[in-house]
């Protein structure tokens, strides 16, 4: 089980990964408010469904065992899991 804390240091981890595939104008601010999905994000939707992979190898490397956070029904709910990083970490550690 991960704590809240855990799982968005997790989310900041999996940031980092992404930002470091992208130019420096479409990097995501690691900060628990940024916005993931929706108009205020800098993600398209494939780059975030790349930062949903990258958390599910980052928590896979950390716990020793894989995670399936991926869920094509939440990809389009604007105040979902996946619309900050908080709200993420909320979920995975929910998941966990």
């Amino acid at each position: 089980m991960l704590s809240p804390e855990q799982a968005l240091a997790s989310v900041f981890d999996a940031i980092d990964e992404i930002n470091a595939q992208l130019p420096d104008g479409m990097r995501v601010e690691k900060s628990p408010d940024t916005s993931l999905t929706g108009d205020q994000s800098p993600l398209d939707s494939l780059t975030l469904i790349n930062l949903l992979v990258a958390l599910e190898e980052v928590i896979a490397r950390q716990r020793g065992e894989a995670m399936q956070l991926l869920d094509e029904d939440l990809l389009g709910e604007p105040e979902g899991p996946y619309s900050t990083p908080a709200t993420l970490a909320a979920y995975v550690a929910k998941a966990a």
